[in-house]
Order: structure tokens, then C-alpha cells, then sequence
């Protein structure tokens, strides 16, 4: 995980789809990122990172990617805000709902899902040509610079900015400059 050769580090191996997440939750691009690595020295060095995303909506968004907890604890948790509502989201088993007061809270019977059947449906779908390609190109690589600037932004301590659109302009089909 941790070779830069191979796996990339934890931000690229894994954080990335967290970043996915994030700009499906938003809706939206992200415009600026910010990281930080928490120190752990020792076996988790590295492994533990405090992301921020800013996305053009103005939606805010948090990933703490954190191995170095109690492995009793739920591995993922999603909390979101919005709406006057909240949804908690744990280990994709545990959803609960909070909105005027009242809670709901929904399981998971059996196991847990994250979508990886539907999402190599979906995809296999895109290639037969039944459907739209599930992800839009734009998505794909707004996540993936995002990505890209979180890691810088580990390096400096810095806020960076993502921008997609110059990006994206050249490299879609059909365009003259490219």
C-alpha cells in the first residue's frame, strides 16, 4: 500500500474513493482541497490523514482516514448535514435518519452492501451500450485531480486548488486542440 511504486500510499489507494463519495454526496466538484497527516510514527505512519474538500456548490466535505483506532470500532462512517436533516451512515449496515425530531433507523439483514454488484452492472451496461456511462468523464477526473491535490497538499501543509475546467475542456472528445 504504502510503496510509491506499486500502491501510491493510503490517499491514492484509498482515500480516492472516499473523494468519489464525496462528490456524489455534493453533487458538485470539488475547487479546493486542504491535508494534513496525523503523526503516528511507527507501524501507521502515513496511514492517517484529515482531508477537507470544498466543492463549487459550497458544499464542505471531511474524510478523516484514521488506522490507527481501536479495530472494534466501525471501520467507516458517513455523517451528512444538510436540509435541517442528518443521516449517519455506519459500516454501510446502519443507516439512521434525523429530521423534525423524529429518527429512523434502518439495517442491513444480511450483510452489508456498497454497491459493488450494481456498480459492475452498471458498467457492464455502459460497455453493451443499454445505458449512459454511470460516472461522467467530468466526475471522474474532478475526483481524481482532487486526489492528486490532496497528496500535494499533504507534501505542503497547504490548501490547493483543483482546477477542473481547463482540464476537462482539452481532453474531451472531439476537441481541436488536443
Amino acid at each position: 500500500m504504502n510503496d510509491p511504486e506499486q500502491g501510491g500510499g493510503r490517499i491514492l489507494g484509498e482515500v480516492c474513493h472516499f473523494v468519489d463519495f464525496l462528490c456524489f454526496l455534493a453533487g458538485a466538484f470539488p475547487i479546493e482541497v486542504q491535508a494534513q497527516t496525523v503523526g503516528n510514527p511507527g507501524q501507521y505512519s502515513m496511514d492517517n490523514v484529515i482531508a477537507s474538500l470544498k466543492f463549487a456548490n459550497g458544499t464542505l466535505g471531511t474524510i478523516s482516514y484514521l488506522a490507527n483506532g481501536d479495530k472494534a470500532a466501525s471501520k467507516e462512517r458517513i455523517e451528512v448535514f444538510g436540509g435541517g436533516s442528518v443521516a449517519i451512515l455506519e459500516d454501510f449496515r446502519r443507516l439512521e435518519l434525523v429530521r423534525h425530531g423524529r429518527k429512523q433507523i434502518t439495517r442491513a439483514r444480511w450483510r452489508q452492501d456498497k454497491g459493488h454488484k450494481a456498480e459492475m452492472q452498471a458498467f457492464v451496461n455502459a460497455l453493451l451500450g443499454k445505458t449512459p456511462p454511470p460516472t461522467p468523464f467530468e466526475q471522474i477526473v474532478g475526483s481524481t485531480l482532487a486526489t492528486l491535490r490532496l497528496q500535494n497538499s499533504c507534501q505542503t501543509g497547504q490548501p490547493l486548488t483543483v482546477e477542473l475546467s481547463e482540464f476537462v475542456a482539452s481532453a474531451l472528445p472531439g476537441n481541436s486542440s488536443q
